[in-house]
């Protein structure tokens, strides 16, 4: 099936005017800047936040572009990652019309933005194992008329990665990092495995006539590749991640969109004029450029997480931690709610997750003395 974009997207928003914003008429921003003598946005002439930000955030994206390895066209920068999914509602989805597809537990974020689009959902849930149902998916009625389906990899709360994009780049990189040889023969059981990924990745993005969402807010901590990577591959792929996470910037409210030039286009064609503020513009940038330190933080936090599910898995009233491949550990606990009014009652806050999965908590891994604050909180727990 030959993915056409201009038969899912709203004929409204095909055919909208853009609004035109003083500061989109010139080359103000980026490597391209000039000095202008500003007087056509009616702004204040004093002050140190008196100019309109820059509408495309430039400087931005041509950080990004040079980190990620694609253009900047390819680049949508956005209030969160949250306006970057309400932008995909109002893009793609008709009011009371259209539906889209979601794979519980996942971020609630994805069902909410529906209601406050009118837009139907339909879940696909995970297996028992949290694996993503392939065949549950491309089987279902909707998979043939919805125009959205999300996916979070890692996935929040459970924490697995639930789709790769490339088998045989994770694994050159795991050899590499732990010592192997990068020309090192594959064991013929991961070669089958690597070719089936592969098969069922062009099955599902080939058959979708809509957009799969890959939602990699948690990339930075897990070692598989970033979907990023395919958007060459497949032409109806969104990939979204954001500056909370890895990049310590959630109160700065950023987030990414990745994906054709043509997609990029209708989001910064719908979005409103000016949606980063300048305080958060410059935020981002300065962490960009921050990339060896923010490393260093990520695998903090990684040495950090691992640490902690030891801790975690010694508790007898804790009866399963599940692998992580985000910046947070999901565990199985025998009266979660109890544990969980305790911490809360002695000031150490985590997440009850018992309404998506029973009896779970979600433990966002910390600093190593916050880390130690919860086994320390949870000791005292048992010793009750």
């Amino acid at each position: 099936m030959k993915f056409n974009l201009e038969n899912i997207v709203r004929k409204n928003i095909w055919n909208l005017q853009p609004y035109s914003s003083a500061r989109s008429e010139f080359n103000l921003y980026g490597n391209g800047k000039k000095e202008l003598t500003l007087l056509d946005a009616n702004e204040n002439p004093k002050g140190d936040l008196n100019r309109y930000p820059d509408p495309l955030q430039s400087s931005i994206k041509e950080e990004l572009a040079k980190q990620k390895n694609i253009a900047t066209s390819q680049i949508f920068v956005g209030n969160g990652s949250d306006e970057a999914i309400d932008l995909l509602y109002r893009i793609f989805c008709e009011p009371g019309k259209d539906s889209v597809i979601t794979c519980p537990p996942t971020y609630g974020m994805y069902e909410v933005s529906a209601a406050i689009n009118n837009i139907e959902v339909v879940q696909i849930d995970l297996s028992k194992s949290f694996e993503l149902d392939l065949d549950g998916i491309m089987n279902s009625p909707a998979f043939g008329t919805s125009k959205l389906l999300w996916i979070c990899s890692p996935n929040n709360p459970t924490g697995n990665a639930l789709l790769k994009a490339d088998l045989k780049h994770d694994w050159e990189a795991q050899n590499y990092t732990r010592g192997g040889m990068m020309d090192m023969p594959f064991a013929p059981e991961f070669e089958a495995e690597m070719l089936e990924n592969q098969r069922q990745l062009d099955r599902l993005f080939g058959a979708f006539n809509g957009i799969i969402v890959v939602d990699e807010a948690y990339q930075d901590f897990t070692e598989n590749r970033s979907f990023i990577n395919r958007l060459e591959d497949y032409p109806n792929l969104v990939v979204l991640q954001t500056m909370s996470k890895a990049h310590g910037l959630a109160g700065a409210r950023v987030g990414f969109a990745f994906a054709s030039t043509e997609i990029i286009e209708l989001f910064n064609r719908t979005k409103p004029p000016y949606n980063v503020n300048e305080l958060s513009q410059k935020a981002v940038l300065a962490r960009l450029l921050q990339f060896d330190q923010t490393q260093n933080d990520i695998q903090e936090i990684i040495t950090n997480r691992d640490v902690l599910a030891e801790h975690l898995k010694s508790f007898d009233f804790i009866k399963e931690v599940y692998p992580s491949e985000a910046n947070f550990l999901l565990a199985q606990v025998e009266n979660a709610t109890e544990v969980y009014n305790y911490l809360r009652d002695n000031e150490v806050i985590i997440r009850n997750r018992s309404s998506q999965i029973a009896d779970t908590l979600r433990f966002t891994v910390g600093t190593r003395k916050e880390c130690e604050e919860v086994i320390q909180a949870l000791s005292a727990f048992k010793k009750n």
